[in-house]
């Protein structure tokens, strides 16, 4: 068989991986006579050639099997069994196994059939220590089709085993697949359901979100085997479409009726089915009368067209977001969430150290077995000691992905303690060997329709749960009626006492999500919920009122909290009024992920920009710190993170009117606020020049931040109340002061452009500005440029709204404002626009403490500010948007190099001196620092 190519190499990892096969094949040359090491070969292999973190607890090992005998190894997540043999063993000659004559392939293949199918692997790998056969259970005859290498040559065919980490061929990936599949045949039979009901309103989305939830438990029921055989789907063929709906109000009453308190006159199609209890079918529920098309939809393309028991709980909001009303989602500010996403928050929040706890039990090569089995044991009970709360919790997302990652574990636990024993002498683990409950998770959700998804989504893990454990135990595992349940409550979680759900002293972890809604686009009953936690202040997230509301649950305790959130409550003007207060209470922040996109399983992917902070009473002696740049993750280690996510003092930047250093005021350009009456594209200018040429004395280049960065002409109007009389003679400019006049009165009498009717001619004054040169810097700029890209002015171009202007010619301070001190400071301190800087004279230019500069510093910045200038003059036709894109630096040698030689100087005027080896993000952290540490002094009370 042909060998699929090396997949694509990440940089260094080519190498590093080739080493450690390398190292991998030196260590087990010559092992494995003895098939007992097979755990520790394969735990090697995962880990230090594959690259599978925790690649202890990533594997089963010895799992039993309901066709007899033990799986070597299962990899859950990669969808893979391992058969292994010892050294001596030839792959291809049989061996008698439960009285048959099979291969290692064959013998391996009768395992993965007898899994349930969820579980059931897409890759088989059959080896005896020296040779590895990989089949694909996809292909045509994988028996026989198979990729095979030798221990000798793993390093240089280590891709082969790429397949274990393939995002694309995961079960994660699978899981995902189904259930957007499922998602879309459900958003469909909803919308042609809307279209049968006669209520109106609230009634109406109730029930119907109702009754798709209660069929996707029937569908899932039904494809996971907890009802008979194909019995939702064969009940449903039964009935025409004028009996449907009274066959499904009967079925919804049998299944929340308790065996014993059904008639005995119930038929058995319907008698067959389960008690569910958990309250799922217990409300009445209108069901409107279904149609041919409907009924059609339901029996062929839901129930037969999906694999319901492989959809993915974790992403059932993600799946659901095509029931749940889109107005509701949107005003609710409501973010389905990706498992990836969700490991960012719980990963460093409990589930790395828990995962790492059991690695090191399983590890630990000096203990006893007995001693072992012990650790396991306490280790098990607390796993089911711990209680999570998620007080935005949606759909369940959060709670969902924790409870799989708890079982999973627990799972793990049990499969080591299993070990070979038969099912009948694994009674010792005690009379249920499940500890994990559902009851240990807590949830808060103000949507009734989202609250019964997190609920129904918890159940489904359950029971997938239930599933892995059976067949690691090799008992069954009673599924219905349901009794274990989560208790998510409806209700607004910010007009709550949190202790009346679970009191603060036995919670251990709160996460979530919570409502991603700007301050100005909050609701009356939104901005009264703010108003209760943060008083007076306007300018703060919704989300915000979550960090306050749980750090007043949690204070006292040991809980540790993490929220995504906006990434505007760790920037500009939201983090004083947040982030003091907590601060000052004695909140700490214990981990956190810069700013990054939040994706989501839903359909419209909503994105968003977001950043996750951990945060907690208590104080790590090392906190976690993540960035995301340009696709590229890292962490580091650090001793303290601040209000603003970077490691450096604490310091609170405060809004100023004025520079803290002896420099000249910058000032907003104007705003028209004019429906653009009084601005020209070039063509309008030629236009009315063309129509009336004196108007020339009137027309002015004109420029927003994008026009100025982009290089674009364009105009507007300027005109004084000295020129107003002159208007009679020139019909056309008279005309557009007109038309801005009369569509200013039409406007909202508090905003700008009502209050400026009576001076239609006009845009809003700006007291600072003269004609004259002054620097230009726009106010968006793009997240990718090193610099924001500034410039003088000389020839009288008005500044739009979007363009901050500071009147003077100094070299100096355009050094300065261009080098990578002052872009550094922006990075940190500046609001933003989705990902885009949000520059503000009154948080980035007024609170950047300026260098205590000697002379000999002040001109050499100055020279080097001219070189900058000089450089850019270098390439005619070059706008500041083609000079500043990070992709073109190589074309522009000159301007790179005159940027390196004036953040030098700079640096050096600020005291800063770095070696010539450390890279530039290590540098720009330092110099970060170093102005948090200025900025303190130069703001601290002299009294204090």
């Amino acid at each position: 068989m042909q060998q699929p190519p090396p997949s694509a190499e990440r940089g260094p990892h080519l190498n590093e991986r080739r080493l450690a096969a390398k190292a991998f094949t030196q260590r087990w040359d010559g092992h494995g006579y003895e098939k007992g090491e097979t755990q520790a070969f394969w735990i090697d292999l995962l880990g230090s050639v594959v690259g599978i973190e925790g690649a202890a607890t990533a594997a089963i090992f010895e799992q039993k099997t309901s066709a007899g005998g033990f799986i070597d190894v299962l990899i859950p997540e990669a969808r893979t069994l391992v058969e292994q043999k010892a050294s001596h063993i030839d792959l291809d000659k049989p061996e008698p196994r439960q009285g048959t004559m099979v291969t290692p392939y064959q013998q391996a293949k009768r395992y993965a059939d007898s899994l349930p199918n969820p579980q059931r692997p897409d890759f088989i790998v059959v080896c005896n220590f020296e040779c590895f056969r990989v089949h694909d259970l996809r292909r045509e005859d994988p028996e026989h089709s198979y990729i095979s290498f030798t221990l000798a040559e793993l390093a240089e065919q280590y891709h082969l085993l790429d397949f274990l980490i393939d995002p694309a061929r995961s079960r994660s990936e699978r899981e995902r697949q189904v259930s957007i599949q499922a998602g879309e045949v459900i958003g469909q039979l909803r919308d042609a359901l809307h279209e049968q009901y006669r209520t109106a309103g609230d009634d109406r989305w109730r029930d119907l979100n109702v009754l798709c939830v209660r069929l996707v438990f029937c569908l899932y029921a039904e494809d996971a085997g907890l009802f008979p055989k194909d019995a939702f789907g064969t009940y449903l063929h039964s009935f025409s479409p004028a009996q449907m709906r009274q066959a499904l109000l009967d079925l919804f009453t049998v299944l929340n009726t308790p065996s014993e308190a059904r008639s005995v006159y119930l038929s058995p199609e319907l008698a067959c089915f389960p008690y569910v209890n958990g309250g799922l079918f217990a409300d009445p529920i209108e069901i409107p009368q279904l149609t041919q098309e409907i009924c059609t939809l339901l029996v062929h393309e839901v129930s037969t067209g999906v694999d319901w028991s492989g959809i993915s709980p974790t992403v059932f909001g993600g799946v659901f977001e095509s029931t749940l009303n889109p107005e509701t989602r949107r005003a609710g500010g409501m973010h389905y969430t990706s498992p990836q996403n969700i490991h960012r928050v719980i990963d460093p929040l409990f589930l790395d150290a828990l995962t790492a706890e059991l690695e090191g039990i399983l590890a630990d090569t000096t203990v006893t077995e007995r001693t072992r089995k012990t650790r396991l044991r306490r280790y098990q009970d607390k796993l089911a000691s711990l209680t999570f709360l998620d007080p935005a919790a949606g759909s369940g997302n959060f709670l969902t992905e924790t409870f799989i990652c708890l079982r999973r574990l627990e799972n793990k636990v049990l499969s080591v303690l299993q070990g070979p024993q038969t099912a009948l002498e694994f009674e010792g683990v005690g009379e249920s060997a499940i500890k994990v409950q559902l009851a240990q998770f807590h949830g808060i959700e103000i949507n009734d329709f989202a609250a019964s998804v997190a609920r129904t989504a918890l159940w489904i893990a359950e029971l997938q749960a239930n599933a892995e454990t059976a067949e690691i135990i090799q008992r069954e595992v009673e599924d219905l009626p349901l009794r274990d349940a989560a208790t998510i409550i409806e209700g607004n979680a910010l007009d709550m006492d949190w202790n009346d759900l679970l009191p603060a002293s036995r919670c251990s972890y709160i996460m979530g999500n919570p409502p991603f809604i700007g301050y100005s686009n909050l609701t009356p009953e939104q901005n009264a919920d703010r108003a209760r936690l943060f008083g007076k202040v306007k300018t703060v997230d919704y989300v915000a009122c979550w960090y306050v509301k749980a750090a007043q649950y949690m204070r006292g305790t040991a809980i540790h909290t993490a929220f995504v959130s906006t990434n505007s409550i760790c920037q500009g003007q939201q983090v004083t009024p947040i982030w003091k207060p907590l601060f000052n209470d004695g909140v700490d922040i214990t981990f956190a992920h810069r700013s990054f996109v939040w994706g989501n399983e839903a359909s419209d992917q909503a994105h968003v920009h977001v950043v996750i902070v951990g945060f907690s009473y208590e104080s790590p002696t090392s906190k976690l710190l993540f960035e995301h740049n340009s696709g590229a993750s890292s962490v580091r280690e650090v001793a303290h993170i601040n209000a603003y996510l970077v490691d450096a003092p604490d310091a609170f930047i405060e809004r100023r009117s004025q520079p803290l250093g002896d420099v000249p005021a910058m000032a907003q350009g104007f705003k028209p606020a004019d429906h653009g009456y009084l601005i020209l594209s070039d063509t309008e200018r030629s236009t009315l020049l063309d129509e009336d040429p004196d108007a020339v004395q009137w027309v002015r280049e004109f420029s927003m931040g994008a026009e100025f960065i982009k290089g674009q002409d364009r105009y507007c109007l300027w005109l004084s109340d000295f020129d107003l009389p002159a208007l009679t003679k020139h019909p056309e400019v008279r005309a557009r002061v007109d038309a801005c006049h009369s569509w200013r009165l039409e406007q909202t009498p508090t905003g700008d452009a009502f209050k400026l009717a009576n001076r239609p001619h006009q845009f809003r004054p700006n007291g600072l500005f003269r004609d004259g040169t002054y620097i230009a810097v726009p106010a968006v700029s793009s997240e990718r440029r090193h610099y924001i890209p500034m410039g003088f002015v000389h020839n009288g171009m008005i500044p739009g709204n979007k363009l901050y202007f500071i009147p003077t010619d100094r070299l100096d301070i355009f050094g300065i404002l261009m080098s990578r001190v002052h872009n550094a400071w922006m990075r940190v301190v500046a609001g933003r626009l989705k990902s885009d800087y949000n520059y503000a004279n009154t948080i980035v230019y007024n609170t950047l403490v300026w260098p205590d500069a000697t002379d000999t510093q002040r001109a050499e910045i100055e020279h080097c500010a001219q070189a900058v200038l000089d450089a850019r003059a270098q390439y005619e036709g070059a706008s500041l948007a083609d000079l500043y894109d990070p992709d073109n630096d190589f074309l522009y040698p000159a301007l790179t190099a005159a940027h390196r030689a004036l953040d030098l100087a700079v640096e050096q005027a600020y005291g800063l001196s770095f070696p010539a080896q450390m890279g530039e993000e290590e540098r720009e952290r330092a110099i970060v620092a170093h102005l948090f540490a200025l900025y303190a002094r130069a703001t601290a009370d002299p009294s204090a």
